[in-house]
């Protein structure tokens, strides 16, 4: 009997030591000092951890690796330390035991943990994050809408938040993993290309000439205004919106949602770090200013649209990269709005956005004098100041990420003749309307495979500057019947977009506005399923 209570004792004892030191095993393999420097892998991604908000925060609630590759739960747990033991055997082989080859294995490696997130619904990460907690109210607005949604449709944390702690390998966007989840998310949908179907010719109606600047004489006390912000967008082109890597906001565009869903109440964060070259600018803009607070206005009758813009007049500020500061010296501002709909790929998104090439004047990939003048496209291109806004459609392929230093774009992969002409002639165009203050000149036209631009007999704009308030108008008939100037139906919905040329600007320095979605007297909601209507014009009697 006293063998036996002795042996207990041995063994209860030898239970004692022996669990306290594996507990202290498993608490010094889970440490962030050893995670950081047991290994050459490590030690890499360490330093990218450390400029992510789980490493550093306002609040000072951070998140060490095991938090988010270690499970909590005893079961678990232990499988993920028996899988570690053969990480512990490539790290022996030196498998990737240079950066040059842990580079190589990123995207596998990253794919292991996404596919692993997406089995268990983001366990770790509801180690810290929970539905039920949180209070969609107190989160920024476009953070609140996602998690609704996400909520909603059975959504799991990793499905968008892929680079929250490391870097994103490169085409991360095109791996089988989300592939397969997401069966749209290809190239295919990237590389926007013609429509399958066939275009049928779109009805342009009988020209309606305008009576001249009918706008400025109307009322426009009861017409209710839509305050706008227009912002520098540097150089975001169409691809980098598409591209993931560069733009969290990629797949979310590439899914159907709008940019103003995302970034309304950011205008003047994100024109402030253009300005400041911070993100997506390479030039110094100076004291240039980075938004533009506007109000907007619209009103129809039964021949025309009617359009008012109000805006203040900023201080003047050269732009250092131009000799005297000026770019376009003629003209103190320019304003031009589209109109688009449904036939032009991505306009529903980004409305003009869709026109704003990585490779056009300005931009990144801008083509130098000598490729621009020994192409054959210069025939059937205006190349004399550069390549100029064009859409998608209009080429046989967009570069949208880079792939290996290939340019973005795609402006000399331009169709044939008879496709652009048909694309033309189904409506798949943006319709364009500018106004220069300099000769108080109105210039409609529209930009598929090029901009294109002349006076115009069914479109005038006109604007005077008081007291420091610029007031523009516009006076559009519905139905122009002019080839490229769209025809508008009061029982349709459209994309609009403003840019505006302030303080002697030219090219791509101009504040522009979100897409918006333009109707007529629309009973919202109701009229239109999805209710993205933010502009609806009032009906008026002359």
């Amino acid at each position: 009997m006293g063998a036996s209570l002795s042996a207990a004792v041995v063994f209860f004892v030898a239970g004692i030591l022996f669990w306290g030191g594996f507990n202290t095993v498993m608490v010094a393999t889970n440490s962030m000092q050893f995670c950081s420097s047991a290994c050459h892998e490590m030690t890499w991604v360490y330093e990218e951890y450390k400029d992510r908000a789980h490493y550093q925060n306002p609040t000072g609630v951070g998140a060490t690796c095991a938090d988010c590759h270690v499970p909590r739960e005893w079961g678990p747990k232990m499988i993920r330390k028996i899988e570690a033991s053969r990480e512990v055997w490539h790290w022996m082989l030196g498998t990737i035991n240079t950066e040059e080859k842990f580079e190589d294995k990123r995207l596998h490696l990253a794919e292991n943990v996404w596919r692993s997130m997406l089995r268990t619904d983001s366990r770790e990460c509801r180690n810290c994050h929970d539905w039920s907690a949180m209070d969609l109210e107190e989160q920024a607005p476009r953070a609140a809408r996602e998690h609704a949604r996400a909520f909603e449709q059975g959504q799991t944390c990793i499905e968008c938040h892929q680079g929250i702690a490391h870097e994103l390998p490169e085409d991360w966007d095109e791996s089988p993993v989300w592939a397969a989840r997401f069966e749209h998310d290809t190239d295919a949908d990237l590389d926007r290309g013609a429509p399958e179907v066939p275009l049928e010719a779109e009805d342009l109606g009988e020209a309606v000439v305008a009576e001249g600047d009918i706008a400025s004489t109307l009322d426009w006390d009861d017409v209710p205004a839509l305050d706008v912000t227009l912002f520098l967008p540097g150089q975001a082109s169409i691809e980098w919106i598409q591209d993931g890597s560069e733009h969290g906001g990629g797949r979310a565009f590439s899914f159907g949602d709008r940019c103003v869903w995302c970034h309304a109440g950011e205008e003047e964060q994100i024109g402030q770090m253009a300005v400041n070259a911070e993100k997506f600018e390479t030039f110094d803009l100076g004291d240039k200013r980075g938004h533009v607070p506007m109000t907007v206005q619209a009103s129809f009758d039964d021949d025309y649209l009617f359009m008012r813009f109000q805006w203040e007049e900023g201080e003047h500020a050269p732009l250092p990269f131009v000799d005297g500061g000026r770019m376009d010296p003629d003209n103190p501002m320019k304003l031009t709005v589209s109109f688009a709909d449904d036939r032009v790929d991505m306009a529903d998104r980004g409305g003009c956005w869709a026109s704003c090439h990585h490779d056009s004047t300005y931009m990144p990939d801008a083509p130098d004098e000598e490729a621009l003048s020994e192409t054959e496209l210069a025939e059937r291109l205006e190349l004399m100041n550069g390549v100029t806004k064009y859409l998608s459609e209009s080429r046989t392929d967009i570069e949208i990420r880079g792939r290996r230093g290939a340019a973005r774009g795609g402006w000399d992969k331009l169709k044939e003749e008879e496709e652009i002409a048909e694309l033309l002639g189904g409506g798949v165009y943006l319709d364009v309307a500018r106004f220069k203050s300099g000769d108080q000149l109105t210039e409609s036209g529209y930009i598929l495979e090029q901009r294109h631009l002349s006076e115009s007999d069914a479109v005038v704009m006109a604007a005077e500057e008081a007291d420091g308030v610029w007031t523009a108008y516009l006076t559009r008939a519905l139905r122009t019947g002019v080839e490229g100037d769209k025809p508008l139906s009061t029982d349709g919905k459209y994309s609009f977009n403003v840019a505006l040329h302030d303080d002697y600007a030219s090219s791509r320095f101009h504040h522009v506005s979100w897409q918006y979605g333009l109707a007529f007297d629309a009973e919202i909601p109701g009229d239109f399923e999805d209710d993205m209507v933010e502009i609806n014009a009032t009906r008026i009697t002359r």
